[in-house]
Order: C-alpha cells, then sequence, then structure tokens
C-alpha cells in the first residue's frame, strides 16, 4: 500500500479560549483539510488496487494452462 494511503489526516486542536470567528475559519481549515487527506488517500488506494489488478490480469494472460485429460496430440 503507498505511503500516502498510511498516513494519518491532521486536522487542528482547538485551542482553550477561541472566538466564534476563528473558531469558524477553524472548522472550515478543518474540513478542508479533511477534504484533501480524504482525496490523497482514496486516489492512492485507486492507484494501489489498479496495479494489483492490472498485475493479475498479466498473470492471468501469461501463465500457461495445464493440460487436461484427453489433451494430449497423438493420444489415445
Amino acid at each position: 500500500m503507498p505511503a500516502t494511503a498510511r498516513q494519518a489526516c491532521q486536522i487542528p486542536a482547538l485551542p482553550v479560549e477561541i472566538t466564534f470567528s476563528a473558531l469558524k475559519l477553524l472548522v472550515a481549515g478543518a474540513a478542508a483539510e479533511i477534504l484533501r487527506c480524504d482525496i490523497a488517500r482514496q486516489t492512492a488506494v485507486d492507484v494501489h488496487d489498479g496495479e494489483h489488478s492490472d498485475e493479475a490480469a498479466w498473470l492471468k494472460a501469461n501463465t500457461p494452462r495445464p493440460l487436461g485429460v484427453g489433451s494430449i496430440v497423438g493420444g489415445d
């Protein structure tokens, strides 16, 4: 998993004393940070999943199939 997906989102802590207008700014900033972090984490997860999906498709296309009963050419 990419490091971006493993990083915890950082949300600013509330100060002990805060004005209402400062609180509104802090909440808006925290909401923007949560959104930014969520987008970054989801992008990292999607890339990771896509890489593994591509790898699985390649392995399936390039893995020889086992021979079944009666599949030997010229066999009786």
